[in-house]
């Protein structure tokens, strides 16, 4: 991979390991079976539609329609195991990165995103090239044993993240690892892929981002996309300085889990009540429990500007809608923050839109992109190494962006 401002050397390679049996196929070797039922289609990558050319019917409260399930999608439908994997799906988030081959219903491998103890990523975006490509080397080749130059790489992006981010991954890619495929998509497109629909208002908050985004018919909304860099961390901070100001004070990881496990998110605005957690003798947090979470709501709580998550949705959902009478769009959870009590239950209240709110919806993007990498007509989206050869890393906008 060529220096990008100043000499940086490449990342040393061990000799190619054997990959494992049956794990690994791409473009160029052998097609990649069917995997997918035939109803799933995209306008962009592919499948099938109904007779009269709108697209099939993806998921609805009675189950899949038509062909029997390939995958879970995020529910406890039955579930059957994929035939063939032919491609690495990799999200590299604010906090962790979760890898896998295209098919697996859960990642292979999670560990944190970092480099030589540094994070590669703040708000979602990349700032340390160098340690992202030090990551995915120990991913590729430790974690889940493949070749790089054999498999097809689709990674995910924050959404509304620089085009350059775009831009960047292709040339590490195809420059540094040698793969002969690769593409970026939205993690809100692929969690709204893991719910099993093509449509709708993702509302996403992870680690280092929160957003709310439309999706339609299997494309990602520019304008009615939001993004808010407050999300887990941040709120596992505010945590810590409001403890702090009544002298308790916690590492990071306690007031990490302590957040996970005892903030709640309140139907409204309310009074709160002490909390003693199990196995403490005393009240550990009172109104901390609820100010804590408050703060992705109302982010003036931490000096910063603007709408909260909960009004960016109102916005997104607002231009998502279509005519009077219409059904407003669906709503969907992703990312662990998502989990904390009371934040799915609080978004019905005050957008009239009950969310769906799938239990592992903290893999939302990964597994969304597991299930569209192992589409056959998949294999047409793929930036082929040809084509950025050619055009260079612009060659990934009319398919990343």
């Amino acid at each position: 991979m060529p220096a990008s401002g100043g000499g940086r050397l490449p990342v040393p390679r061990p000799p190619l390991p054997a990959p494992r049996a049956g794990c690994v196929s791409g473009p160029g070797s052998q097609p990649c079976p069917s995997v997918l039922p035939t109803w799933f289609w995209h306008p962009y990558l592919g499948g099938t539609r109904t007779a009269r050319g709108t697209p099939a019917p993806i998921w609805d409260s009675a189950g899949l329609q038509g062909a029997e399930p390939a995958l879970e999608v995020m529910g406890t439908k039955p579930v059957e195991r994929y035939k063939a994997l032919c491609a690495v799906v990799i999200d590299t988030g604010s906090g962790h990165t979760r890898s896998g081959l295209a098919g697996d219903e859960q990642p292979r491998s999670v560990v944190p995103s970092r480099a030589g103890g540094s994070p590669v990523l703040t708000h979602g975006v990349v700032t340390d090239w160098d340690g992202l490509e030090e990551l995915w080397h120990r991913i590729l080749y430790q974690e889940l044993g493949v070749c790089p130059e054999e498999v097809a790489v689709l990674a995910t992006d924050a959404p509304l993240s620089p085009i350059a981010n775009r831009e960047k991954v292709a040339e590490l890619l195809f420059e540094g690892f040698g793969v002969p495929a690769m593409l970026v998509l939205p993690r809100s497109l692929l969690a709204a892929y893991s719910y099993g629909h093509t449509a709708g208002v993702v509302v996403g908050s992870g680690a280092g981002t929160s957003y709310a985004a439309g999706v339609q018919e299997g494309y990602a909304l520019p304008h009615a996309t939001f993004r808010l860099d407050v999300a887990g961390d941040a709120l596992t901070l505010y945590l810590g300085r409001l403890l702090g100001s009544r002298g308790v004070h916690l590492d990071a990881d306690p007031l990490r889990r302590l957040k996970e496990t005892c903030c709640c998110v309140l139907p409204g605005a309310g009074g709160a009540r002490p909390l003693t957690p199990p196995g403490t003798s005393g009240p550990l947090l009172g109104d901390e429990r609820f100010r804590c979470p408050e703060a992705l709501l109302a982010p003036a709580a931490l000096g910063l500007p603007g709408p909260g998550l909960l009004e960016q949705a109102a916005l997104s959902l607002r231009r998502c809608g279509g005519p009077p009478g219409r059904p407003p769009p669906r709503l969907l959870l992703a990312g662990g923050t998502t989990l904390l009590r009371g934040f799915a239950g609080r978004l019905a209240a005050e957008l009239g839109v009950p969310p769906e709110a799938a239990p592992r919806r903290r893999v939302a993007a990964w597994l969304g992109g597991s299930l569209a990498a192992s589409l056959d007509a998949f294999q047409d989206a793929w930036v082929p190494r040809d084509a950025y050869g050619e055009g260079g890393p612009a060659a990934v906008h009319p398919r990343c962006c």
